[in-house]
C-alpha cells in the first residue's frame, strides 16, 4: 500500500498507544521532538469492528487499519516518508503497518515492546490484567498501573490512570485480546526491512529487556535495541526527554540513510 503525500517535510512520525492507552500520552516525547521537521500525529484506537473477530490477529489488524485511515486523511504536506512508533501493544500494530506499507515505512520504533506473536500470561496475570479491563475505580487503576512502573511520579500517575478511565470497558477487553493472542506474522521472522528501534526500559519486569533481547530484536534484520534507565514499562510517560533524544538520533539516522544505498545486512546492536 502507498499513502499520498506532498514533498513539504521530511515525513510523518506516527505514535501508537498501548493497552488502556491513550494518545495524550505521547505528548512528552512530542513536545520535545517539535524542532524535527517531521509531521507529528498520534492516534487514539478506538474499537475495532471486525467481521471475524475469533480470528488470531484480525482486531489487531483492524487497530492497523483504523492508523492508516488516519494517515490517509492528514493534510497532504510530508513526503512520503513515514515512521511508525509503537508502545506495548502498538508496538504489534506497528509493525503490521510496516509489513503492509513498505514503500512508505521508512522506520519502526517499537517502546516496550509486546512480541507480535503474542503474551502469554500466567493466570495471575491474566486475572490481574482482566480485572483491569473491568474496573473504574481510579485507586485500582493506579495500583495496577503502580506496579509496573519505576517513575511513580504524580504527574505519571495521574497522566496513566486518566488514561485507564477513559478507555471503554468493551475496548479494553478488545484489546487484551488482542495483545496476547498476536498475530500469526509473529511466529516466524519479520519481513519488514525498514531499520528498527527497540526501547524498553531498564526496570520493565513485564516487556523486560530479556523479552526484548530474545524473542523481539531476533526476529528482525535491521534492529538496534536502547534501555532506558529509570524507566519501567512505559519509558515514554516516565522518561519522556530521553525518550525523545533516542528518537531524534533515529530520525536523524533515517534522513542520512534516504541518501544512502540501502546496506545487505545490519547487526544487532545495543546501546
Amino acid at each position: 500500500m502507498r499513502l499520498p503525500w506532498s514533498r513539504n517535510a521530511a515525513g510523518t512520525v506516527v505514535f501508537i498507544h498501548g493497552f488502556q492507552d491513550t494518545a495524550a500520552l505521547w505528548e512528552g516525547v512530542k513536545t520535545r521532538l517539535r524542532t524535527q521537521r517531521w509531521r507529528l500525529k498520534a492516534v487514539n484506537l478506538r474499537l475495532a469492528e471486525v467481521a471475524d473477530p475469533d480470528r488470531r490477529g484480525a482486531i489487531l489488524e483492524g487497530y492497523r487499519d483504523q492508523v492508516l485511515g488516519v494517515l490517509e486523511r492528514i493534510e497532504p504536506t510530508a513526503s512520503g516518508r513515514v515512521v511508525v512508533v509503537g508502545h506495548s501493544m502498538g508496538s504489534q500494530v506497528g509493525e503490521l503497518i510496516a509489513v503492509g506499507c513498505p514503500d512508505t515505512v521508512v522506520g519502526l520504533a517499537l517502546i516496550a515492546p509486546i512480541p507480535l506473536g503474542g503474551y502469554a500470561l500466567t493466570p495471575a496475570q491474566a486475572t490481574q490484567f482482566d480485572h483491569t479491563a473491568h474496573d473504574r475505580n481510579a485507586d485500582a487503576a493506579a495500583r495496577g498501573r503502580r506496579a509496573l512502573l519505576s517513575n511513580d511520579s504524580r504527574h505519571v500517575m495521574r497522566a496513566l490512570v486518566r488514561a485507564t478511565l477513559a478507555t471503554p470497558t468493551v475496548t479494553a477487553e478488545q484489546q487484551l485480546r488482542a495483545w496476547t493472542t498476536g498475530h500469526p506474522l509473529g511466529d516466524r521472522p519479520s519481513v519488514v526491512a525498514a531499520p528498527v528501534l527497540l526501547v524498553g526500559g531498564s526496570d520493565d519486569t513485564f516487556s523486560s529487556p530479556g523479552l526484548i533481547r530474545n524473542a523481539v530484536a531476533p526476529r528482525f534484520a535491521d534492529v538496534r535495541a536502547h534501555q532506558v534507565p529509570d524507566a519501567g514499562h512505559w519509558p515514554h510517560v516516565e522518561q519522556p526527554a530521553v525518550v525523545a533524544q533516542i528518537l531524534s538520533c533515529f530520525l536523524s539516522r533515517l534522513t542520512a540513510r534516504s541518501a544512502q544505498p540501502a546496506p545487505n545486512a545490519m547487526n544487532t546492536t545495543e546501546g
